[in-house]
């Protein structure tokens, strides 16, 4: 249940980052099926990747740039954006990484926070 809700919400995130980035194109290309599914398969690749790399053990600096780069990169080429919307899409990554890890974290999902222990909503309240 926890890593469908986390690829859910991961495929819902960047196809409204992607989305957002290209608001200006005419007609906007994040309206055809098959880049919907193709960014779907990217977010699914990427958190299977943290997935099965966490799950073996892997120290965080090999498992975690590589859906990063993944993320970051191919929208960008693959949509061939112009440098204000690859500026854009850059920044929305950088900043989308650190509030879903923290996020995930407070609901107490904390398998993918590599960085920092950021304590679940139920281990701060007050306990009876």
């Amino acid at each position: 249940m926890e890593f469908s809700s986390l690829t859910i919400v991961s495929v819902i995130v960047i196809i409204l980052m992607v989305r957002f980035s290209l608001r200006q194109r005419y007609p906007n290309p994040t309206r055809q099926l098959i880049v919907l599914l193709v960014l779907s398969l990217l977010a699914i690749v990427c958190m299977a990747w943290e997935r099965y790399t966490t799950g073996f053990g892997l120290p965080w600096w090999i498992y975690y740039p590589v859906p990063l780069l993944l993320t970051l990169l191919f929208p960008i080429f693959w949509f061939r954006m112009k440098r204000s919307e690859a500026f854009t899409y850059f920044l929305l990554t950088i900043l989308a990484a650190p509030v879903s890890h923290i996020l995930y974290s407070l609901l107490g999902w904390k398998e993918f926070m590599p960085f920092i222990e950021v304590p679940s909503l139920l281990e701060m309240l007050p306990k009876v």
